[in-house]
C-alpha cells in the first residue's frame, strides 16, 4: 500500500499513539450511539494535524467535520466487512506488528553498552572472514551440520594452514573469488554485533572461533586497526570533466575558483555559480555527514586534512572531475559525555540494543510455564497415519491452556513446503516449533493488549487508518482515476474548463474536481445512512480553550 496516501488516515487516527486512553465520559459526538472521546480530536486540533487541501490549518468546525468524516467513513467500511478482505487484513496486521515492536522488544541501553562502542568506535579495524552459509530456513539439523563444518574449517586454521587460502576453499561468501575474504575497514554499528564483537576482540594476527549471523558461522581474523578522525560535513564545489572538453581547461577554471576563494570571494555564491553536482548543488554544496571509508578516498583525505571550520582545500583532481572543498563542522568521539546522546540515538536503532526474538520466547516459556509432549509429535512422522490418530491429548500447554494435537493438525493443514516429500520428520519438527512459537508470541500480544490500553487504542488506530484508505480508494481514488468517469464529469462541467480546452490538458484539475464531488456526495450518504450526535457542551468546551 502507498504510504503516501496512508498519511491522513495515520495522521488523524496515529498521531495520539503515545497519549493513552481517553476518559469514555468526555464524549464528543456519538455514530450510531457508539462514542468517541474529545481527547484525540483536541490534540489533533491543537496541534495543527488537521489541514486542509493547501496543507493550512482548518477553522474548528472544518476540523471536526473532517474528524468526523473520518470515522464515518472507517464506520462504514466495517459495516461492508473491509476488515475480513485479505488484503486488507494483511495491511491490518502488519500495521500491528509495527505497534507491538516497541512492546515486544523495547530499547534497552546499558551504561556498559554505551561505554563499549564508545570504546569501539575510537578506531577502524580491517578484517577478513570465512563464511559458512546457513540458509533462512534452515533446521536445527542443517545448523548443526554448518557448525560443525565451520569447527572443521577452525581447525584447519589452527593448525597452520594460510587463511586466505582457506577462505578460498570454503567460504560461502560469494566475493570470496575477488577478495580471499577481505572485508576492508569498518567500526562499531557497522556490522552485526556478534560479527563486531569478534573482530574487536580478537587480536591480531589470531582469528576468531566461529560466530553466528543471520548470515551463518563466521571465522574472523582481524589485520589491521587504524584510529577513527570522527565524522565531517563540508561543502562541495564541482568541476566535471565533460566529455569533449579540454581536460586542463577545468583544471585551470578550479585553479581560477580556487584564487577567488583564497581573495575573499564567498564559497556558497561560487558554488551556485559554477558546480555541475546536480546532487548537492540545490542544498548549496553541503554534503552529509561522513566518515572514513564512506566517499572517495582523496576527497576523505582532503576533508580530514582540514584543520579549522570554513578552511577550504585546493583542487582536487578525481576520475570524475576537479573538486574544491569546504570544512563546515567535525565530530571527533574522543568525549564520551559530549557524544553520549548521538551514542544512545544511534544505539537505539540498532538491533543489539534489542532482545531477539530467540531470547523473547525463552524468556516468555518461562514466565508462562510452557510445557511440551513433544513424543506426540510420533503421531504426526507419517503422512497416513497422522490422519487417523486420536489428536484429543495437549501437544503443549502454555499459562495452563492445553494446545491439542488436533490444532497442530489444522495448522499444518494449511501449510505447504517443498519439503514435504523430502524429509518429513525435520519438516514437522520445524513446524512444530514455529507454531509452538508463534502460539506462546500471540498468547502474549493478547495479555499485553489486556495490560495496556494505550496499545489497544493504537491497534484500533492502525485498523482504522488501513480501512479508510482503502474505503477511500474503492469509492473515491479508483473511480475519480477511471477515464470513463473523467470524461462523462468533464463533458457535464466543460464550461468550467475554458472553450475548446482539452480533457488531458487540465486532467489533473477535473480529477481534483471529481474526487471533490465524489466525497461530497459520499458523505452526504453516509450521514443520512448513520445517526450522528455532536456532544454541544463538550464542543463549545474546545472551542472556548
Amino acid at each position: 500500500m502507498g504510504k503516501g496516501l496512508l498519511h491522513l488516515a495515520l495522521v488523524l487516527c496515529c498521531s495520539l499513539a503515545g497519549f493513552g486512553q481517553i476518559s469514555p465520559v468526555d464524549t464528543l459526538f456519538t455514530i450510531n450511539g457508539t462514542a468517541y472521546p474529545s481527547n484525540n480530536f483536541i490534540e489533533l486540533y491543537q496541534n495543527n494535524k488537521l489541514l486542509d487541501e493547501n496543507n493550512k490549518p482548518l477553522k474548528i468546525k472544518d476540523a471536526l467535520d473532517l474528524y468526523l468524516d473520518f470515522h464515518l467513513k472507517a464506520t462504514e467500511a466495517r459495516s461492508l466487512d473491509y476488515g475480513t478482505i485479505p488484503e486488507v487484513r494483511k495491511e491490518i496486521e502488519s500495521y500491528h506488528q509495527l505497534a507491538f515492536e516497541s512492546y515486544l522488544y523495547p530499547v534497552t541501553i546499558s551504561e556498559q553498552l554505551i561505554s563499549e562502542t564508545f570504546d569501539r568506535l575510537q578506531y577502524f579495524v580491517k578484517a577478513r572472514h570465512i563464511l559458512i552459509k546457513v540458509k533462512g530456513r534452515a533446521t536445527p539439523h542443517d545448523t548443526l551440520v554448518a557448525y560443525k563444518e565451520a569447527q572443521q574449517v577452525y581447525s584447519q586454521l589452527k593448525s597452520g594452514k594460510k587463511f586466505r587460502k582457506v577462505a578460498d576453499h570454503y567460504s560461502d561468501d560469494l566475493s570470496v573469488r575477488k577478495n580471499h575474504g577481505e572485508l576492508g575497514y569498518f567500526t562499531a554499528l557497522d556490522m552485526d554485533y556478534a560479527f563486531e564483537s569478534a573482530a574487536y576482540n580478537t587480536s591480531e594476527p589470531q582469528f576468531s572461533k566461529p560466530v553466528r549471523s543471520p548470515y551463518g558461522y563466521h571465522i574472523i581474523q582481524r589485520t589491521h586497526k587504524i584510529p577513527n578522525p570522527g565524522k565531517v560535513q563540508i561543502k562541495h564545489l564541482m568541476l566535471e570533466f565533460k566529455r569533449k572538453a579540454n581536460r586542463e581547461s577545468t583544471k585551470q577554471k578550479a585553479d581560477s575558483i580556487y584564487q577567488l576563494l583564497k581573495n575573499g570571494e564567498d564559497f556558497t555564491d561560487l558554488i551556485q555559480k559554477h558546480t555541475d553536482d546536480t546532487n548537492s548543488a540545490p542544498d548549496k554544496g553541503v554534503l552529509p555527514w561522513f566518515g572514513l571509508f564512506e566517499t572517495h578516498p582523496k576527497i576523505e583525505k582532503a576533508a580530514f586534512g582540514l584543520k579549522n571550520i570554513n578552511d577550504f582545500s585546493k583542487p582536487i583532481e578525481t576520475e570524475f572531475g576537479y573538486h574544491i572543498i569546504q570544512l563546515m563542522d567535525k565530530k571527533e568521539y574522543q568525549n564520551l559525555d559530549e557524544c553520549r546522546n548521538e551514542l544512545i540515538l544511534l544505539l537505539s536503532e540498532d538491533e543489539r540494543s534489542r532482545i531477539t526474538e530467540a531470547e523473547l520466547i525463552k524468556n516468555l516459556k518461562k514466565k508462562y510455564q510452557f510445557r511440551e509432549n513433544r513424543v506426540l509429535l510420533s503421531n504426526f512422522y507419517s503422512i497416513l497415519d497422522y490422519a487417523y490418530a486420536e489428536l484429543w491429548e495437549p501437544l503443549f500447554s502454555i499459562d495452563g491452556i492445553d494446545y491439542s494435537q488436533e490444532v497442530f493438525a489444522d495448522y499444518l493443514s494449511q501449510q505447504a513446503s517443498k519439503d514435504i516429500y523430502e524429509n518429513f520428520k525435520e519438516y514437522i519438527n520445524r513446524l512444530y516449533l514455529n507454531f509452538s512459537n508463534q502460539s506462546i508470541l500471540e498468547f502474549h500480544k493478547a495479555k499485553l493488549v489486556e495490560n495496556n490500553p494505550e496499545l489497544k487504542s493504537l491497534l484500533q488506530d492502525y485498523e482504522n487508518a488501513v480501512l479508510v484508505y482503502f474505503i477511500n480508494k474503492n469509492t473515491i481514488w479508483d473511480k475519480s482515476n477511471d477515464s470513463q468517469n473523467l470524461q462523462e464529469y468533464f463533458s457535464q462541467n466543460a464550461d468550467k474548463y475554458g472553450a475548446n480546452v482539452e480533457l488531458k490538458n487540465v486532467k489533473d484539475m477535473v480529477i481534483s474536481d471529481l474526487r471533490k464531488r465524489l466525497e461530497q456526495e459520499w458523505m452526504n450518504k453516509l450521514r443520512e445512512k448513520y445517526t450522528v450526535v455532536i456532544n454541544e457542551s463538550t464542543y463549545r468546551k474546545i472551542v472556548e480553550l
